[in-house]
Parts: C-alpha cells; sequence; structure tokens
C-alpha cells in the first residue's frame, strides 16, 4: 500500500511538472496572424491573364488598431501555385494595387480586399494557390506573415469566340459588327456594350483604341495599326472615358481600317482603366470575331 502511495504521489508531480511546462510554453509562444485576425477567401479566379483572390479580415485582437498594413508576396516568401511556380502578389483595399496597403480597424470590423497575381501559370494544371503574405500592427506590437493554402482556383474565361472581360465586376455584350467603305477605304466598326456590376460607380472609366501590348490581327495573320474608339460611331478617338455608374451600361464602336477584304475572323484587346478602382486586367479581350456579323 505504500508502495502504491509513493507511485501516486510520483505520478502527481510529473504531471504537474508537465503542466508548469505546459503554461511557460504558451506563455512564450510567439503570437501568430490567425491570433488577431481571421482571414476568408471568398473567391480566387483567373481574369485575363492574372488571379485575383478576394478576401474578408476581420480584426478579432479585441482591440481598436490606429493602422493594420498587410503586404503582398515579396521575393523573400512568394506565393505558390500546385505545380511548384511562384509568384509576387499586390493587394488593395478597393482601390488601386499596391505592395503594401494600410487601413485602420475597430474592433470586430470586417473589411474586404483582394491579392492580384499577374501573368498567372496559362496551364488548366495549376489550380490551386498557397498564398503567401506579410503583417505588421504597431499597436499589436506584431510583424509576422499569414499563408492560406490550397485554395481553388476558378477559370471561367471566355478564350475563343467571344470576349473575355478585364474584371470580374463588368459584363461585355457584342452587339454588331459592321463594315463600311469611308473615303474609298474599307473600315469594320465593332459595337459593343459594357455593364458595370462592380457594386461601385466607375470614375474616369477610359476604354482606348488597342493596349500597349499587342494589335489588332486578323486570320490571316495581318495586324492593323490605325484603330479609334468612339460613343456614338461618328466621332472616333483613340480613346474615350466616362463616368459609368453602377449598374449603367455603356455603348461602344471600335473601327478598324485598311481591313483586308479576305479577313474571316479578328482578335484584338481594348486596353481599359478607372480611377482608383482595381482591374483584374488591363485589357479586354476579343477573340475570333467572325465576319459572319458583318452587314454591308
Amino acid at each position: 500500500m505504500k508502495h502504491l502511495k509513493c507511485l501516486f504521489m510520483m505520478l502527481f508531480a510529473v504531471l504537474a511538472f508537465a503542466s508548469c511546462d505546459e503554461l511557460t510554453d504558451d506563455k512564450d509562444k510567439e503570437p501568430t496572424f490567425s491570433d488577431y485576425f481571421q482571414m476568408k477567401i471568398t473567391n480566387c479566379e483567373r481574369v485575363g491573364d492574372n488571379l485575383q483572390v478576394n478576401f474578408t479580415l476581420k480584426n478579432i485582437s479585441g482591440e481598436n488598431l490606429p493602422q493594420v498594413q498587410l503586404n503582398g508576396a515579396s521575393a523573400f516568401d512568394m506565393c505558390q501555385d500546385n505545380l511548384g511556380n511562384t509568384y509576387y502578389s499586390n493587394i488593395s483595399f478597393g482601390s488601386n494595387w499596391m505592395e503594401s496597403v494600410r487601413t485602420s480597424m475597430s474592433k470586430g470590423e470586417t473589411i474586404t480586399g483582394s491579392f492580384l497575381i499577374t501573368n498567372f501559370n496559362a496551364s488548366s494544371k495549376a489550380n490551386k494557390l498557397n498564398l503567401i503574405f506579410e503583417c505588421s500592427c504597431s499597436a499589436l506590437n506584431f510583424n509576422g506573415r499569414g499563408e492560406i493554402d490550397k485554395i481553388k482556383i476558378q477559370d471561367n474565361r471566355i478564350l475563343s469566340n467571344g470576349i473575355c472581360t478585364n474584371d470580374l465586376g463588368l459584363a461585355y455584350t457584342l452587339e454588331k459588327v459592321q463594315k463600311k467603305t469611308i473615303n474609298g477605304k474599307s473600315v469594320v466598326d465593332f459595337t459593343f456594350s459594357v455593364q458595370n456590376n462592380t457594386g461601385e460607380d466607375l470614375q474616369n472609366f477610359q476604354i482606348s483604341a488597342g493596349s500597349f501590348s499587342s494589335y489588332p490581327q486578323d486570320n490571316t495573320g495581318k495586324q492593323y495599326y490605325n484603330s479609334e474608339i468612339s460613343f456614338d460611331g461618328y466621332t472616333f478617338k483613340g480613346a474615350v472615358f466616362c463616368k459609368l455608374l453602377d449598374s449603367s451600361s455603356q455603348q461602344y464602336t471600335f473601327r478598324l481600317y485598311d481591313v483586308n477584304s479576305k479577313a474571316t475572323t479578328f482578335d484584338f484587346k481594348l486596353a481599359c482603366s478607372a480611377t482608383d478602382y482595381p482591374f483584374g486586367n488591363g485589357t479586354v479581350d476579343f477573340y475570333d470575331i467572325p465576319v459572319s456579323y458583318l452587314v454591308n
């Protein structure tokens, strides 16, 4: 009986010692991003050549925070897809894309934001992402990394026979294609409309005739270096801009000059931008627009 009592006393001492070690370990443990913030991914989707990751961020620190800073992935700590490719990223809290953004957060407040990875791997096999970012907050004396792994990537792009939008909140519709003769030369007018579903009024919404990265091209391989764009189909310029109200639409006509009579389809990209709004891609892309739409 005495031996059993000694055994129990020894066991109690071991357990007490282990419990003290655990308390010490918890006390010495460095806080992590998830101790102060809760990030949820709401969408991860390809937009043109890029990948946009939308998220919500909740302050669970129990304090009002005058400044929270998030940085995208850097050369020292990069995002990675399931094929092993690594990427930098930019970030936005609703304005332009930046390497680093700052905001205040009240106790319990939830905000929305997005990461953007440009030139994401074109292979359809790249279908998951490990998102890496940095966070700092002086009020919490915190500076550390965040990571969310195996985010599923959606791909709803139109990559042939249609229009690939430059933003998930913009919807483009091809309305008609008309062939004309102006000053003895053949031109083609592509009339389309854009619907603003972003939830915001877009200030200085601009569409330019063409892009810096490519020239319009037909199926014979001919490239076109002379093009313009218009609101009304009469007054053509190199670029047009307006205030595109939320839930409203605007019609445009893009014109190519000196069109090859043997052309049957056309590909072209139009540069698109707006003040203080983070589009997922810099161009709206038109693919394989057929001559069957042409009306003489």
